[in-house]
């Protein structure tokens, strides 16, 4: 990638699918919805830009030869009980077919982990009941270091709250990635949860965003 790229972040569309795809698979390699496939993964991204509550953001770098890369996404939703619910009702048969390469393929560790994943409504903190769920950022290390998961963090936040959250919240892994958990402290946010889960111990942080919104 040309050092002279320049980058901007806009609105996903289902034409951006096959790229977010490609980078969720990079970001979370080995992950548990990285086993479960690229079909899985074109459900759950769809879901989150065309449902009503659904946000995604992508960010494309502009080349020197006028060639537009897409190299970071951000995806969630606004309200994720609702939008769970509705997007398991509308396209649970779906999910299920999709998932089911990812299950053949490690079903121990992926079926328990697949019907769990069929009560998932974003595990909400209590101290956002109604806050926004960030639930994926990816952006490809080619394009690291030149603030494009900052641009897209904001981005979702700003939407968030102009839709009339007060806060957004997510889930990390505390284990070995501290960089991570260092990059959403330098955003604002904030522990308010420590868990264990399947032997990692897991934070969520929150962020107040409605002074974010767009005026």
């Amino acid at each position: 990638m040309s050092k002279q790229a320049t980058s901007t972040v806009r609105k996903a569309t289902l034409a951006d699918l096959p790229s977010i795809v490609t980078l969720h698979k990079i970001a979370f390699r080995g992950f548990f919805l990285t086993i479960l496939g690229g079909t899985f993964l074109r459900e759950l991204y769809r879901g989150f830009i065309v449902e009503t509550d659904g946000v995604c953001w992508v960010a494309e770098s502009e080349l020197r030869d006028e060639k537009v890369e897409t190299v970071g996404f951000v995806a969630g939703t606004r309200c994720p009980n609702r939008f769970f619910r509705e997007l398991l009702f509308k396209r649970g048969f779906r999910f299920a077919l999709a998932a089911l390469p990812g299950v053949a393929g490690h079903p121990l560790k992926v079926l328990p982990r697949v019907l769990s994943a069929l009560w998932y409504r974003g595990d909400k903190p209590s101290a956002a009941p109604d806050g926004a769920l960030l639930s994926s950022l990816g952006v490809n290390p080619s394009a690291g270091r030149r603030g494009i998961g900052k641009t897209l963090v904001n981005a979702f936040c700003e939407e968030a709250a102009a839709l009339g959250a007060p806060a957004v919240y997510l889930t990390t892994d505390r284990d070995d990635n501290e960089a991570v958990n260092a990059f959403y402290r330098q955003l604002g946010f904030r522990i308010v949860a420590t868990a264990i889960r399947r032997g990692r111990t897991m934070n969520t942080y929150l962020c107040t965003v409605a002074s974010k919104a767009h005026s």
